[in-house]
This record gives C-alpha cells, sequence and structure tokens, in this order.
C-alpha cells in the first residue's frame, strides 16, 4: 500500500473532513488573538456548511443525532454539527498553543 492508496482509502471513508481538520488547526494555530481566532472560525464554519450542501459531500455530519432528538431537518443538523467541529476543534488547538507559547511577563 503506497501513500496515494492510503489517501484514497482516507478520502473515500471520511471525505474532506480530514483536510478540514488540518485548515481549522492551522488558524487555531496562527491565531494570535481570540478575536482573530472567532473571526477565522466564523468564516470557517459558514465555508464549511456551504461547501456540504453545495457540492453535495454525501453523508452526515450529524454524529451527535440532533436531528432525530430535536426533530431538525438534516441540513441544518449538519450545520450545527459543522459549527460544532469547527469551533470545538480551533478553540482546542488554540487552548493547546496558549498552554504551550505564553506571553512573556511586562514588569
Amino acid at each position: 500500500m503506497g501513500l496515494t492508496d492510503l489517501f484514497t482509502l482516507i478520502a473515500e471513508k471520511y471525505g474532506l473532513l480530514p483536510v478540514y481538520a488540518l485548515i481549522v488547526a492551522w488558524m487555531g494555530v496562527s491565531a494570535s488573538t481570540v478575536r482573530q481566532l472567532l473571526t477565522m472560525l466564523m468564516i470557517a464554519a459558514g465555508v464549511y456548511v456551504t461547501m456540504f450542501r453545495a457540492f453535495n459531500l454525501g453523508g452526515s455530519l450529524d454524529v451527535f443525532g440532533l436531528a432525530a432528538r430535536f426533530n431538525l431537518h438534516p441540513d441544518v443538523a449538519n450545520g450545527v454539527a459543522a459549527a460544532l467541529f469547527v469551533f470545538g476543534l480551533g478553540f482546542a488547538v488554540y487552548g493547546a498553543k496558549r498552554l504551550i507559547v505564553r506571553k512573556p511577563r511586562e514588569t
């Protein structure tokens, strides 16, 4: 199994989710303030929901079962799940970065 076969296997099973996870993680690393992080994540969540609907990426992001629990339309449940994915991953990476890279003390 070569690298191309591995990428094909991941793409068939998960679609664009791993690639988008890398993009969102990079946003968390590159953000210098929470305001900048929020701006980037809001744009990313909107783009992800739009991509999911426009390109009919198939499958469902609704791993939490929101559509069945709250009687939501599947597109709305996918949008909420995508927003949770983007904001959860973005803030987790940003928080880990802030733990590792501390601002120097001002004296």
